[in-house]
């Protein structure tokens, strides 16, 4: 059964349509409905490739420096490491999939938590950044979502260890836990 989250400040609905355990590793496909002006900043993945398929309405992709309109009849991938952001453009309701390649179960509790911190009010308005540390750390390392910035490559070692300690102190099966299971 799909497993479906809402996210109540950017009225994004995602649906996992198969997760990485039901496709033996090999992708985790999502499908998104987006709203007028709703996206996500410019990052690259490091650990997945992520290919486009608009289903209804007009897909914006920003793929290094150049913007990319993908009709239902098209598609996008987005190799690893190509900076690259999506983005409703239109005026209406857009609904597209998300392939990413190979399975991605941390990306999958990546939308879980996040979508149900921010349903929980535990985040930082529009930005959606988790009040805790701990867990906005755990998100940024599922979500494998890089920035392009000198501070985040210095920072990145010492975050690693910080996820690490977040997992030692059972923040990672806490979160999963709770949103996970809904």
């Amino acid at each position: 059964m799909p497993q479906v989250y809402i996210n109540p400040i950017t009225k994004e609905k995602a649906t996992i349509l198969k997760t990485s355990a039901t496709t033996n590793g090999a992708y985790t496909l999502i499908e998104v409905e987006l709203q007028p002006g709703g996206g996500n900043p410019i990052h690259f993945h490091e650990q997945f490739t992520e290919d486009f398929y608009p289903q209804e309405g007009i897909l914006g992709v920003h793929y290094l420096g150049k913007e990319l309109f993908l009709s239902p009849d098209e598609s996008f991938k987005v190799p690893f490491l190509d900076a690259h952001r999506f983005y409703n453009p239109g005026e209406h309701p857009i609904t597209f999939r998300a392939k990413l390649e190979p399975g991605q179960p941390n990306f999958e509790n990546f939308i879980a938590v996040l979508f149900g911190l921010v349903s929980d009010g535990k985040t930082f308005g529009k930005n959606q950044i988790p009040y805790h540390p701990f867990h906005a750390l755990l998100l940024l390392h599922w979500g494998d979502t890089q920035i392009d910035h000198f501070l985040f490559r210095f920072l990145k070692p010492f975050l690693s260890m910080l996820v690490a300690l977040s997992r030692k102190l059972s923040y990672e099966k806490k979160l999963i836990q709770k949103y996970k299971s809904i």
